[in-house]
């Protein structure tokens, strides 16, 4: 089981979502209150608990848990871990916590994006109790005695994301919004590589550049990703995910509500390759970044439909 120290008595958690190592992280923080920080899908639950016991603790220890957003590779698991921890509270941004005690809508959306592949790819959804689910708005605070926890409304990647801020080690906790930190372990490069994710269905470039702007501001020292690990100094991952949004922009103006997403992907993975090439890696194979691309493509694709609509 790989689990890596983050700090004292902070650890993170390697979900081997999709099967593959550093794809997803959750964290751990062994504090007076133990708090859990994501716990990706109903199909990783199970390495989700073993990751626990090898840090030497139980399902049961935990006292909080906090999600960044609904998304099934990062709250799919949710209703599993709560009835493992009877203790524990869950805490999410205000337009999550409906999903969460009932989460027959983000089903539905969940299918309508990845089809028949969805329960094989996320496992199966499960509610929480409305007694158990704590909403955190925007500036509130996790005080466990020993260390808060910040949560700051984040939109541009979803309409339900909240970055969390770590009082203790002026990290982030910054789910999608921040970027993807790509591993070597997961894409079998020698180089670790940054990009924005994209993926439907809120996916607004402005709106997310506004709020790079706003956690920057909070002077963080580390970045605390979901997928995957830790990047310090933080304003590298604010250096990548600003120069990844600037590049989907950039290509945007070659497609419209009508292309294709076979037009949308190809356009990506285009702006993907050249960013690569200006880093030092010219000609270098994209395939370990397919799935990310398509999706990103159905965000940017829905994006330009909605900004059509008048409906941003």
């Amino acid at each position: 089981m790989a689990v890596f120290a983050v700090d004292k008595d902070f650890y993170g958690i390697d979900l081997f979502e999709e099967g593959k190592p550093e794809r997803s992280s959750a964290y751990l923080i062994r504090a007076s209150e133990p708090i859990l920080v994501e716990t990706g899908s109903a199909r990783s639950h199970q390495t989700l608990v073993e990751g626990l016991r090898e840090l030497g603790m139980a399902p049961e220890d935990v006292r909080h848990v906090v999600i960044t957003h609904v998304h099934l590779d990062h709250a799919g698991g949710v209703g599993q871990m709560m009835e493992a921890a009877p203790k524990a509270l869950l805490h999410c941004h205000p337009r999550a916590a409906r999903h969460m005690i009932d989460p027959s809508r983000l089903e539905e959306g969940a299918r309508a994006v990845y089809g028949e592949q969805m329960e094989a790819m996320f496992g199966v959804l499960k509610p929480v109790p409305e007694s158990r689910v704590i909403i955190q708005e925007d500036g509130s605070v996790l005080d466990v005695g020993d260390r808060q926890l910040i949560f700051y409304d984040t939109p541009g990647h979803a309409k339900h994301h909240a970055c969390i801020l770590d009082s203790q080690t002026r990290g982030l906790f910054s789910g999608d919004t921040v970027g993807i930190r790509y591993a070597p372990a997961y894409t079998g490069w020698d180089f670790v590589y940054g990009f924005p994710t994209t993926s439907p269905s809120d996916f607004d470039p402005e709106v997310m550049l506004k709020s790079l702007d706003r956690l920057e501001a909070l002077d963080p020292t580390r970045i605390y990703h979901t997928h995957f690990g830790v990047t310090e100094p933080a304003s590298e991952a604010f250096r990548f995910s600003r120069r990844g949004i600037q590049a989907i922009q950039r290509i945007m103006p070659m497609l419209s509500p009508e292309s294709t997403l076979e037009e949308v992907e190809a356009a990506l993975k285009g702006a993907i390759q050249k960013d690569l090439a200006a880093l030092g890696h010219a000609d270098w194979d994209v395939s370990p970044l397919t799935l990310d691309i398509i999706l990103d493509s159905q965000g940017i694709l829905v994006y330009l439909q909605r900004q059509a609509a008048g409906k941003l």
